[in-house]
């Protein structure tokens, strides 16, 4: 009997290829050899949230700049 498909939010579609030496890709393998769901699910996680937080950090530099233009204008 074949598994039943993921919900269609849950399900991988697109590949992310990223070049790596030996000796980090030996780093990556031993760091997650213990993780159940395996090197990808980890890798995916350490991405994931280091873009969610580029982004805030990001969004939260505009949003100081903008304060201080504003702040210029209204001296």
């Amino acid at each position: 009997m074949a598994r039943p498909r993921k919900n269609g939010r849950l399900r991988m579609d697109t590949d992310l290829r990223i070049p790596v030496t030996s000796e980090q890709k030996q780093l990556i393998q031993e760091a997650t050899s213990e993780e159940p769901e395996g090197m990808a699910a980890w890798a995916r996680g350490v991405l994931l949230q280091a873009a969610r937080e580029v982004l805030a950090r990001r969004q939260s530099s505009s949003r100081q700049e903008s304060d201080v233009s504003d702040n210029v204008v209204n001296l």
